[in-house]
């Protein structure tokens, strides 16, 4: 469990950088933020893929919510604004899907832990 919350920490840290290095070397022009509304839609279909309705509606709801902001932003020219409600509906999407993951490695644990008390008790 340390090296999978390991392993989601390091892509959310590196998702983080890659978008901070694009921001700082698209902050001479404000360009429409294409990649980050795509980087969000894919990080919400990820979420949405997995059992995050069940385990973290609010995160997945705040996702779409704000990937729709962005896109809305996207139309009225307001770039900046746009890259930054994508840069948080992604953050809420991993989240949502990170959530979802450690829900479902909790329920497995304790279904291992019943199979072996269970052959614990026959063997014993």
């Amino acid at each position: 469990m340390i090296e999978k919350r390991t392993r989601w920490q390091r892509s959310i840290t590196a998702s983080l950088v890659g978008i901070g290095a694009v921001g700082f070397i698209g902050c001479s022009s404000v360009s429409p933020p294409h990649e980050y509304i795509a980087t969000g839609e894919l990080a919400l279909r990820n979420a949405q893929m997995t059992s995050a309705s069940q385990h973290a509606p609010v995160e997945l709801r705040m996702a779409m919510e704000k990937l729709g902001k962005a896109k809305q932003a996207m139309r009225d020219k307001n770039y900046v604004t746009a890259r930054q409600l994508a840069e948080q509906a992604l953050v809420d999407a991993q989240l949502a899907e990170n959530k979802a993951h450690a829900e479902e490695a909790r329920r497995a644990a304790r279904e291992m832990r019943a199979t072996i008390e269970a052959l614990r008790r026959e063997a014993g």
